[in-house]
């Protein structure tokens, strides 16, 4: 195989690389919308591509975004030669579907690099719109709405809770000025909405990754002392029931060592899709 870096040909590959993106959904979400978003920025240095091409077209490709990398495969065996891919600086973490982190990780043990904390998911799709009940879920009182700029602390605690609980990994150390401005770039740039309850702000929901058919959603959380009442499943079907309005489709990951989170997901008519693995470095 030859290994073409995109941005050294990049008006000839953008397209194909992109279209084998697609491809390659819901797995690839993340990998598309960053290089979508490297291409609309024109910020070719700092996310970049390499496509793995034959004879016969790309069969692989692997976009880099600083530390981080995202493998996005074809199903043809592990025939891919990766012996081009640089792994001189440093990594943070592999993206994607299990079966492409893993044989990424073969190769970066290769090269002497092995993770710290492999963590397993299961993507899952939103295959119908969200049942009737799970729109109207919850206690009485509950307002799900967008956030106004009054629920800016509310929203830095909730975002501070769910990167400690659910992102980070255990050598991770939480930085609240990051958790601040991830908040900050989500509201401004992302859809989100919010819990409300007896006029405190409970719950958040998020997407973290945007295509042109694609949401993917994330940043489900609700408080602790709040759980078990059924927010997280009004919260997430009101949330989806939106974005399914608008034409789109809807996918998110959930750790499989949490299959109460699974079963809210189904609850709002997600099913499950394939397995999705981050590696951490």
């Amino acid at each position: 195989m030859i290994l073409v870096k995109n941005n050294a040909s990049f008006q000839e590959t953008t397209m194909p690389v992109a279209d084998f993106l697609v491809s390659k959904l819901p797995f690839s979400i993340a990998a598309y919308a960053t290089y979508l978003q490297s291409i609309e920025a024109h910020k070719k240095q700092s996310v970049y591509a390499w496509a793995l091409k034959a004879y016969d077209g790309i069969h692989g490709v692997i976009v880099r975004n600083g530390p981080t990398m995202y493998p996005v495969f074809d199903d043809i065996g592990e025939e891919h030669d990766l012996k081009n891919i640089r792994l001189d600086t440093p990594i943070h973490a592999f993206h994607g579907k299990a079966r492409d982190v893993k044989l990424l990780e073969r190769y970066a043990a290769g090269c002497g690099v092995r993770p710290i904390e492999c963590i397993d998911y299961d993507v899952m799709v939103s295959a119908v719109a969200p049942p009737a009940e799970s729109l109207y879920a919850g206690p009485a009182g509950l307002i799900i709405r967008q956030p106004g700029p009054s629920d800016s602390t509310s929203l830095f605690l909730l975002q501070a809770g769910y990167e400690q609980e659910e992102v980070l990994p255990k050598h991770g150390r939480f930085n609240p000025a990051v958790c601040r401005m991830l908040i900050e770039r989500i509201v401004r740039h992302d859809r989100i909405m919010i819990a409300e309850l007896g006029g405190r702000i409970v719950g958040k929901i998020n997407t973290n990754a945007v295509m042109p058919s694609w949401f993917q959603i994330g940043g489900v959380y609700v408080h602790p002392s709040y759980r078990k009442r059924g927010i997280a499943t009004r919260m997430t079907a009101v949330f989806v029931q939106g974005l399914l309005d608008e034409g789109k489709q809807v996918s998110l990951f959930v750790k499989k060592e949490k299959p109460a989170a699974r079963a809210l997901y189904s609850k709002a008519g997600f099913k499950t899709a394939g397995d999705y693995r981050i590696s951490y470095y």
